[in-house]
């Protein structure tokens, strides 16, 4: 009996679900790219969960050949993998977490020539969870400063999938396959097959939705100075609050932290009058806001008055 035999006699009374290995392609798709384009798709481990102060000890990206127009992807152009020594003991948690050792970091530093070079090479860089791995990688290498960048956990309507945890071996085990997570190019080569998927319920492929997204352009709206009594229609409206978003009021004093959200294009004059009607009782002008793309978005940038 086959695989492909034993597969479907397992699977054909529906007891049992086979899933498979991710064992990566060197090709997705054969042929040639109408209008081709370079990604990256790149996972960071670090030291803990604080983008400002926590430093990276692992980085793998894999390069890789898509069609701009339908999302197809071609080949796979470079793979790296690199420690980084921090400089300081791991705690108990991130090897526990990761599997990396200090022996396996002691001395070690990632290749900046090398990754740089392809970070100038792509028109997308790609993370899962981007805002973490973005601000990692903008303190550590600048040149990610103006990168265009996409989330595959942001940019993926997932719920709408019926997929209900966005953990990326949990979307891997719904798309058909499982790996060794919590190293980055594991997880890298990980989110590059995700991409390479359809999506199960809509059926769209995933790398042409999350370009989709990733093309959109958004407005992030700050609501400076919003009365205090009006917090809660600010959060049930979907707006968080940045605590070291810093500016200066009406009487030129220095104030910080600020209730924030970002909309699509398409919302912003909804928007716009629902913050001068129902937080600023019929005053324009009072939030200000910063127009987000690619390049800017997931960016610490972002979250930071002009």
């Amino acid at each position: 009996m086959t695989n492909a035999e034993a597969i479907q006699q397992l699977e054909k009374d529906g007891l049992y679900k086979v899933i498979e290995r991710l064992n990566p392609p060197a090709f997705y798709h054969q042929g040639q790219a109408t209008t081709p384009r370079i990604g990256i798709v790149l996972d960071t481990e670090t030291t803990g969960l604080d983008t400002t102060v926590d430093k990276i000890i692992e980085l793998g990206f894999i390069a890789f050949e898509y069609d701009a127009s339908s999302g197809k992807i071609y080949k796979v152009l470079h793979a790296y993998g690199g420690f980084e020594d921090p400089g300081e003991p791991l705690s108990e948690v991130i090897i526990q977490v990761t599997g990396i050792t200090d022996d396996m970091v002691k001395g070690q530093r990632l290749n900046d020539s090398e990754i740089n070079q392809w970070l100038e090479k792509a028109d997308l860089i790609i993370a899962h969870n981007a805002a973490f791995d973005r601000q990692m990688l903008e303190r550590r290498l600048p040149i990610a400063v103006n990168c265009n960048w996409a989330c595959t956990f942001n940019d993926i309507a997932w719920s709408d999938e019926d997929i209900s945890s966005l953990k990326l071996d949990y979307i891997a085990y719904k798309l058909g396959y499982f790996f060794d997570g919590h190293r980055a190019v594991n997880d890298a080569q990980a989110t590059l097959h995700l991409l390479s998927k359809s999506l199960p319920k809509s059926g769209k492929p995933a790398m042409a939705e999350l370009l989709s997204h990733a093309r959109f352009q958004s407005r992030r709206f700050f609501a400076v100075a919003a009365p205090f009594e009006k917090k809660d229609d600010l959060r049930n409206r979907g707006y968080r609050w940045l605590a070291e978003f810093s500016y200066t009021d009406s009487y030129n004093k220095p104030k910080k932290g600020v209730w924030s959200k970002a909309v699509a294009e398409e919302d912003i004059k909804d928007e716009e009058q629902w913050l001068c009607e129902s937080i600023y009782a019929g005053k324009k002008g009072l939030f200000c806001f910063k127009d987000v793309s690619a390049t800017l978005r997931y960016s610490v940038r972002e979250f930071l008055a002009d």
